[in-house]
């Protein structure tokens, strides 16, 4: 009997699949790119019926670029829950008698790939509230939660030693600010004079500057350039060009090489604010656990937040952060981005597996890292919205997961804006894209059909060899205008993703 019931689904399932595939749209634009040489893969689902709206190589597996954080996301919240707050602690492991602390002060990193200098300052101030006014010992940072994370791709590699950038900072569990220094720059008094330039929120010890900014005309152009190398033990900021007098200030952010010794150097001087003598406190970074008794901690912001700050700002540093606390609760420490693409590669092959989508139980994602900085990932169309819908099925995370998207009418991404009315505001998705060695344009995310109900889509494309670069204003210009063609089958139009009102005219 149950033979009999495997083989009528699978009849059922080969039907359904051909009445699915003879009522998709075909896709024309992105099929002209295919036909000119780039590789697409592409899936348009009713997530209420699991209808395709519209498909080409849906079973491709393709680079997906920081489409990848969308599987971060959805583990992170299946795993934790949108009101999860990371806790970074503050220890002692000496004696604090009479306000003098005899031993070090430690700062137990919990990899919150969202900290932030405020938060740091709180944690200062609830040290000394904790009545330490005065510390002979070190200030310890202990990163031993991941241990000393190597780095693993070569933008981050290059940055150990160089970089212009701030999304290729290193990673640690006691990192801070996204292990990235801000120097501000700010016109001088007037027009001749050299620029102000400042490092936030301190100058600590780490830091130096070199070169300087000349102070132009009002109304002319910027043009600055900012480089922060190593060199000595430091992080050296090379700076150089112009500033127009009537320019606001701006804050140039670099990634740090050396992300657990900053929240170190950084806290010691939040805690000199606070009022605690830290003259003679050096810092020190520690791979293995610390142990002491509880001075003070801090909670982080809630996961829900933070994910919508990583996937609408595309930000590396914290989907590779929140990859190595998922990676822990399966490895010990020292982890790494291997690790971590691993956990994940794992998890997103348990969602193909419970997929109703035939395609995505024939699929094999793999993914390096969770930020998408390289091109080893590869995944299909099938494997994402395979993903969408696992989420849309998960009622109490689907909220914060949409939440976390972007949609073109109040996006920051550039290339998402403009489109009709349908694209603005009944489109809810993430982006990715790389340069090299070839170029990819990926958009995954949620549309609000004309029936009132949800779809999932997936559109993937790489260039090749052959053909390695296809324009980013062409992906996007033929994936707009296929997806404004499926919006275009409703016969309601939205003014946005929640309401619903009749077309005019």
């Amino acid at each position: 009997m149950n033979l009999w019931r495997r083989i009528l689904a699978l009849l059922l399932g080969v039907v359904f699949s051909g009445m699915h595939a003879a009522l998709a749209r075909p896709l024309d634009h992105l099929r002209a790119l295919d036909a000119r040489g780039a590789v697409v893969s592409a899936r348009v689902i009713d997530l209420r019926s699991g209808r395709t709206l519209a498909a080409l190589h849906p079973g491709r597996s393709l680079t997906p670029a920081s489409v990848s954080k969308l599987y971060v996301a959805a583990a992170a919240l299946r795993h934790w829950g949108a009101d999860h707050r990371f806790r970074t602690p503050v220890l002692r492991s000496g004696e604090l008698r009479h306000g003098t602390l005899h031993g070090q002060l430690i700062l137990r990193g919990a990899g919150d790939p969202g900290l932030t200098n405020a938060q740091l300052w709180t944690l200062a101030q609830r040290v000394a509230d904790a009545g330490v006014r005065h510390i002979d010992g070190s200030i310890v940072v202990d990163q031993s939660l991941f241990g000393g994370v190597p780095c693993a791709t070569k933008d981050r590699c290059n940055a150990l030693s160089a970089t212009h950038d701030a999304y290729n900072a290193p990673l640690s569990a006691a990192g801070f600010d996204y292990s990235a220094a801000c120097l501000r720059v700010a016109p001088g008094p007037v027009a001749d004079r050299s620029a102000r330039l400042a490092i936030e929120p301190f100058d600590l010890p780490m830091f130096g500057l070199d070169g300087k900014v000349r102070t132009l005309p009002a109304g002319k152009l910027t043009r600055i350039r900012v480089v922060r190398h190593s060199a000595h033990g430091r992080a050296w900021f090379d700076v150089s060009g112009a500033i127009a007098a009537d320019a606001r200030p701006r804050c140039y952010y670099r990634a740090v090489a050396r992300p657990a010794r900053y929240t170190g150097e950084a806290l010691r001087a939040f805690l000199e604010q606070a009022g605690v003598d830290v003259q003679h406190a050096a810092v020190r970074v520690a791979d293995k656990p610390q142990h002491g008794v509880p001075v003070a901690r801090v909670r982080g912001t809630a996961l829900g937040e933070q994910l919508r700050g990583m996937l609408t700002y595309s930000n590396d540093y914290m989907a590779d952060m929140l990859a190595l606390d998922l990676a822990r609760t399966g490895d010990s420490p020292p982890l790494t981005l291997a690790k971590a693409g691993a956990w994940l590669t794992r998890y997103a092959r348990r969602v193909d597996a419970r997929s109703p989508w035939p395609g995505a139980r024939k699929g094999r994602p793999f993914l390096v890292s969770g930020s998408g900085l390289t091109v080893g990932s590869r995944v299909s169309a099938d494997d994402v919205v395979a993903l969408l819908a696992d989420i849309y099925r998960r009622y109490g995370d689907f909220p914060a997961f949409l939440g976390a998207l972007t949609v073109p009418d109040q996006t920051p991404v550039k290339m998402l804006r403009g489109g009709s009315r349908a694209w603005r505001n009944r489109v809810a998705a993430k982006t990715g894209s790389l340069s090299q060695p070839v170029s990819v344009f990926a958009l995954a995310g949620y549309l609000r059909l004309g029936g009132g109900g949800w779809g999932a889509f997936a559109v993937l494309i790489n260039g090749t060899r052959r053909h390695p670069q296809v324009g980013m204003t062409r992906a996007i210009n033929a994936t707009r205008a296929d997806l404004e063609a499926v919006l275009g089958d409703g016969a309601v139009e939205r003014d946005t993703l929640g309401s619903a009102q009749p077309p005019s005219g």
